[in-house]
């Protein structure tokens, strides 16, 4: 772990809230969509300036979905046993036909879904997605994960800030 008050990038420092750490995948990330200027990116988590900034160096356009919220938010149709799978991403997640994703951030989404609900997520942006497209996923491998979705702020190409909401 990094100490969060040294790092700092574009003029975001971390909080006392907030903790930095690096992030190998970032590297990778970043070497990947840096070749580029056209790259058409997806962000499944939470918007935060910070990482629009970071990514429109990049990002020719950028999609934000903060999907956790939006799947908590719908109740029913994604709650329980009765859940309807079948439109909840085509409807959520409705993009032109000839919409193509470079780069998919899911950050730690997939903590949150389980097996069936992540091979229909997959299956759904797979559509969307061009030959090589990198997904970015954070998985937990703590015993327990926090009770929401982590919010992850991009800080450069090696720098993630974390914040546990619980």
């Amino acid at each position: 772990m990094t100490n969060p008050a040294s790092v700092a990038s574009g003029g975001a420092v971390a909080s006392e809230s907030e903790t930095a750490f690096s992030s190998l995948g970032l590297g990778v990330l970043y070497h990947h969509i840096g070749r580029r200027r056209d790259c058409c990116v997806l962000d499944l988590g939470r918007g935060f300036g910070a990482n629009v900034e970071f990514l429109s160096q990049f990002s020719s356009k950028i999609f934000i979905e903060d999907l956790y919220q939006t799947l908590t938010s719908i109740g029913k149709p994604f709650a329980g046993a009765d859940r309807v799978y079948c439109p909840v991403y085509n409807y959520l997640l409705p993009y032109h036909e000839d919409t193509r994703f470079d780069l998919v951030l899911l950050w730690n989404l997939l903590d949150y879904l389980d097996r069936d609900d992540i091979g229909r997520l997959a299956a759904h942006i797979a559509r969307f997605c061009r030959p090589g497209t990198l997904i970015y996923a954070l998985i937990s491998t703590r015993q327990k994960i926090p009770a929401t979705p982590t919010d992850f702020k991009i800080l450069d190409k090696d720098y993630l800030l974390y914040q546990y909401t619980t």
